[in-house]
């Protein structure tokens, strides 16, 4: 009789342990459906919003977003121009050929970023936006920050992307509170009142109804870094695969071959910067989707 009892208590113990999985899985798919929802309506009625996004891929080249608030990374550096000018980006904000912006593939968007041209010392901060599309960019700039940082001309500079923590986590609060439902009523329901001032000097101009007063640009220096640009690219089988593809390319640059437990990889460089942005699409285009920049 006893044995039977303990069966029972085993098998109640089992049905329990099912209904409470079922539960979590339920209680989540709920939970990602209002999120869902919730995004939805954001969408449609055309809001800024706070987004990391999901796994995408770019030529076959795959970029995982992430909050990562210890981010710093250095790489290249390109611009947008007018094409882009008032287009809207992933999370229906504006893209800006004359604001301070950027886009970026793994940063949460918004974020705000300390941008620093390795080539001249200049540095900026600004925020991030939007996603690109050019493999071999770390980061794509407006067109007025390529003039700030003194590349516009040379349309690709070497720099470093460090977070900002404290200006990314206040503007994500700042989008999240302004999706949620009652933010414009706390506005609307905010106390008002008429202010008039007089006996103002006759002689004091009157602000116009259509000035704008633009925000005081701080751009800031730091030492030239003389940092050379290299180009890995790896998953290579054998040397001779290497040959071949340093053939077909018409390569007669600088070059290493190295190789471990998983495979050969080719290192090329030094190399300039146009070289460098252009050798990324060859090789992905070829067939070899990991790459990597790297300064040194």
């Amino acid at each position: 009789m006893s044995l039977l009892l303990s069966c029972e208590t085993a098998q109640k113990k089992e049905i329990q342990e099912v209904i409470k999985k079922t539960k979590k899985i339920v209680e989540k798919k709920i939970v990602n459906e209002e999120s869902n929802q919730k995004n939805e309506k954001i969408i449609k009625n055309n809001n800024i919003f706070y987004l990391v996004g999901e796994p995408f891929f770019v030529e076959g080249v795959k970029y995982t977003p992430e909050e990562n608030y210890t981010y710093s990374e250095i790489g290249l550096a390109t611009y947008y121009g007018k094409e882009l000018h008032n287009k809207k980006t992933a999370n229906n904000d504006y893209n800006k050929v004359t604001e301070l912006l950027a886009r970026h593939n793994t940063l949460p968007l918004p974020s705000i970023v300390k941008i620093t041209n390795l080539e001249n010392g200049l540095f900026i901060t600004l925020k991030v936006n939007d996603r690109h599309e050019d493999n071999g960019s770390l980061i794509q700039v407006s067109r007025k920050v390529a003039q700030l940082l003194d590349f516009y001309k040379n349309k690709i500079a070497k720099v470093r992307v460090e977070i900002n923590v404290d200006g990314s986590k206040q503007w994500k609060n700042v989008t999240n509170s302004m999706n949620e439902p009652q933010f414009n009523d706390t506005v609307e329901s905010a106390p008002t009142s008429i202010v008039t001032i007089s006996n103002i000097d006759e002689n004091t101009e009157e602000f116009k109804s259509n000035t704008t007063i633009e925000q005081p640009i701080e751009l800031g220096f730091q030492d030239v870094e003389n940092l050379q640009i290299y180009l890995i690219v790896y998953d290579f089988n054998n040397y001779e695969e290497i040959k071949k593809i340093l053939k077909d390319l018409e390569l007669n640059i600088k070059n290493t071959t190295e190789s471990d437990e998983n495979g050969y990889k080719l290192i090329l460089g030094p190399l300039d910067n146009i070289l460098a942005n252009n050798l990324v699409s060859s090789f992905v285009m070829k067939g070899y989707k990991n790459t990597k920049l790297i300064l040194e």
